[in-house]
């Protein structure tokens, strides 16, 4: 090759290094000077730089390059507390910073995709809980557990039965299921056995929620108790104590580390507090909260973030943060329709979810902020019902109406 073909070609090959308009190319730049631009923009150009080519979109994937849109963007995770540990540790499966950034744009944006997971031919009060088996709710005299991976999960996966009145409330825990029911009775499944392991005649009423650390069952009722309840074969008296609040029990909550139960009455009278809380171990009353809220101000759900973290929502359409070390409510948020709360879930950590009893409306909110970030209305024809439960993952919203459970898909791409 003589000297001119070598500079033909060195030519040649500048020339596929420009642009039209003769200046270099953005594509033949080093991926070093790359990552520096990459990470100086938001997150809709990164959307935008993901359509140009294999090579920059391959470079958009890295996860150092969503780094600070994730730190401060996502906001729904999946988190637990931890008895060894002594705090909240996530349990969210891996994924890159990416998909948690889409993801949360989608539960602000409210870009999600509806299944009917099971539709009811009268109108009930579903209760939802959801496990790596499924997703477990509610129905009549039974409790189904659903497959949430399939499109349309009409057909249980498995059913719980064996008992002759509606099914209220219910938890999980471990391999047991653990319900109250309409004739005031705590009745224990295995999850993997249709007929109950343990039934008691506990309430005089209508149990309204039950919650369970290790033997005992916390449970409230419509009979003005709350009780705790041995549910070990072993024991000589299965209700270990009744305690009388002179006031309906909408809700009841033990603690993570089972030192305290909290009791949310209807609150009816400016006698009676909307939370009353009791010392496990010495089974004696602890304190009263909220003596200064107004008439009415019933709690219908709580959920205890950490043994020292306790949300509640109601009647009085406000969720609450109380500290319970210091027995404050240190912050609070109102819902803006002016709608009871019916229910609550969080994250343990920046994200709260609401269902409320109008419009078959559920609120994502960010406790940073004062107001809500996200609204969503399952797709159906009627949207007159209360949202009697909810239950989520990070990509998934699970509604519960009085004629369907739905679920919101928020991974749609």
């Amino acid at each position: 090759m003589n000297q001119n073909d070598h500079i033909s070609n060195m030519a040649r090959k500048s020339s596929k290094m420009k642009g039209e308009d003769g200046h270099t190319s953005l594509y033949y730049l080093p991926d070093d000077v790359l990552y520096v631009i990459l990470q100086k923009l938001d997150i809709q150009s990164l959307g935008r730089v993901c359509r140009t080519c294999r090579r920059l979109r391959n470079l958009v994937e890295a996860d150092f390059v969503w780094t600070r849109h994730g730190n401060k963007k996502t906001l729904i995770q999946e988190s637990k507390w931890c008895d060894k540990k002594q705090k909240i540790v996530s349990t969210q499966s891996e994924c890159s910073y990416k998909e948690k950034v889409r993801l949360s744009y989608n539960w602000k944006s409210g870009v999600f995709t509806s299944t009917v997971i099971t539709q009811n031919h009268v109108k009930q009060m579903p209760w939802l809980q959801y496990n790596e088996t499924g997703l477990w709710a509610s129905s009549e005299q039974n409790i189904k557990c659903f497959n949430t991976k399939r499109q349309r999960s009409s057909k249980p996966l498995h059913t719980l039965s064996g008992v002759k009145h509606d099914v209220t409330h219910f938890v999980l825990k471990d391999d047991s299921v653990i319900a109250g029911c309409s004739d005031g009775s705590i009745v224990s499944w295995n999850k993997t056995s249709e007929n109950p392991t343990f039934t008691h005649k506990v309430h005089n009423g209508h149990v309204h929620k039950v919650d369970v650390r290790e033997n005992l069952v916390f449970s409230g009722s419509a009979d003005n108790t709350v009780r705790i309840t041995n549910t070990d074969k072993a024991a000589e008296n299965r209700v270990v104590k009744v305690f009388d609040v002179n006031e309906r029990v909408w809700s009841v909550a033990a603690s993570p580390d089972g030192r305290c139960c909290v009791g949310g009455t209807a609150a009816s009278t400016n006698e009676t507090p909307p939370l009353v809380v009791w010392d496990v171990e010495s089974l004696t009353t602890l304190c009263y909260l909220g003596k200064q809220h107004k008439k009415g101000a019933g709690v219908y759900d709580m959920k205890f973030e950490s043994p020292n973290l306790l949300l509640t929502s109601g009647y009085d359409t406000v969720i609450r943060l109380w500290d319970m070390r210091t027995h404050d409510c240190v912050c609070n948020w109102v819902e803006p329709f002016d709608y009871a709360i019916f229910c609550i879930q969080s994250d343990n950590n920046m994200a709260m979810l609401a269902g409320t009893a109008r419009s078959s409306m559920t609120r994502l909110w960010d406790k940073r902020k004062t107001n809500p970030v996200g609204i969503y209305h399952p797709p159906c024809r009627r949207r007159d019902s209360p949202v009697y439960s909810i239950a989520h993952d990070t990509s998934r919203l699970f509604v519960a109406l009085d004629l369907s459970v739905h679920m919101l898909d928020f991974s749609v791409k």
